[in-house]
């Protein structure tokens, strides 16, 4: 491949939308779960059993789970895998939250973590920023042609008194 060789504008868009698709669908899963999250109908259970460590998902996934035996208040002994998180560690006797997902399955409450949430949503907003402020760029380009010419020479000669400096600095 040819090392002057540039992107093309139609490129450009192209790999934007797919960008900005990617980080829609991943804002919005994460919106429907911490909707999820905050809509359950929580129960106080108490925790009987801490497993040890294994993989949530794959041997190949980084993120250790620990299997949770917990006792409702009627009564009845389920079990959940919860994700080991920081500053949280469960003991036999301690009070946890829960809630049933579906037939048989259930989410430890606990689990979830603000902080994450936010920070991943946050990183999933910025190209969306990005995007923003390039859309008000180009609208103030289009409807204000004299401003935005005025301001491009500004900066240019800025710039060029600036290099001007650090010459004269230099030959000093």
């Amino acid at each position: 491949m040819r090392t002057d060789r540039r992107a093309t504008p139609l490129l450009v868009w192209v790999l934007s939308l797919v960008v900005l698709a990617g980080c829609g669908v991943m804002l919005a899963l994460g919106a429907r779960d911490t909707v999820r999250h905050v809509t359950a109908d929580d129960q106080p259970a108490t925790i009987t059993e801490v497993g040890g460590t294994g993989s949530r998902v794959s041997t190949n996934d980084r993120r250790r789970s620990r299997s949770i035996g917990f006792r409702l208040e009627d009564g009845s002994e389920h079990a959940a895998a919860a994700e080991g998180r920081w500053f949280w560690w469960p003991s036999p006797g301690d009070t946890i939250h829960v809630h049933r997902t579906s037939s048989g399955d259930w989410e430890i409450s606990e689990e979830f973590s603000w902080l994450r949430t936010l920070g991943y949503g946050a990183l999933f907003l910025l190209p969306w920023l990005v995007a923003l402020l390039k859309a008000w760029e180009w609208a103030q380009r289009r409807w204000r042609p004299e401003q935005w010419a005025a301001k491009e020479r500004e900066s240019r000669d800025r710039v060029r008194r600036r290099l001007d400096r650090r010459r004269t600095s230099r030959e000093r």
